[in-house]
């Protein structure tokens, strides 16, 4: 008897707010919705919280007003969306969600294999650059330049470097003290 595969019933971002509604899944769910699959998040550890906050600090010192920092905000991708630790996002209204970023920073402690396949995500939403902040290893792999959903430049940056943001006005990046 020759096997089928199941279908599989792929969600859109609306049916998401709708299962938070019905109290299928709860508001705070650390949960993002890739290719319409949800995808469970590894709980955050305190390093990577404290890189967090040190980035958050960093990029909101910037008196300017051509981009904003949100933080583990969602950021929507062809089917479905993500909650990138930190973006730089072009101003908007509070009503709308951003579809791309100029800058957007994932922190992994324990998520590098994951946080690298976003990279084709990001690079397909247009955002011309994308930073792994990877923790244990001690280095930021920066990804820049994105051209038919992959990016054309991959740098890595180890303690003692400085990472200067394409972004006009945004602050360089002292590798060391972002580390810790």
């Amino acid at each position: 008897m020759a096997s089928t595969a199941a279908p599989i019933h792929r969600l859109s971002v609306e049916d998401v707010y709708r299962m938070v509604e019905a109290g299928v899944l709860e508001e705070n769910d650390r949960v993002e919705l890739v290719e319409g699959v949800l995808v469970d998040m590894v709980p955050i550890g305190a390093e990577h919280a404290g890189a967090l906050v040190w980035l958050n600090r960093h990029f909101t010192r910037v008196d300017t007003k051509a981009w904003e920092v949100r933080v583990q905000d969602m950021l929507l991708v062809a089917g479905g969306y993500l909650l990138p630790d930190l973006t730089l996002v072009a101003p908007m209204r509070r009503s709308t969600l951003p579809a791309t970023a100029h800058l957007v920073i994932e922190v992994a402690q324990t998520s590098q294999a994951r946080d690298r396949e976003k990279a084709r995500d990001y690079a397909a939403a247009g955002v011309p650059e994308y930073w792994i902040v990877d923790l244990p290893g001690r280095m930021v792999q920066v990804h820049r330049h994105p051209l038919d959903g992959a990016y054309r430049e991959q740098t890595t940056f180890a303690d003692g470097a400085s990472i200067e943001p394409l972004l006009a006005d945004a602050p360089a990046v002292d590798v060391s003290a972002l580390l810790g």
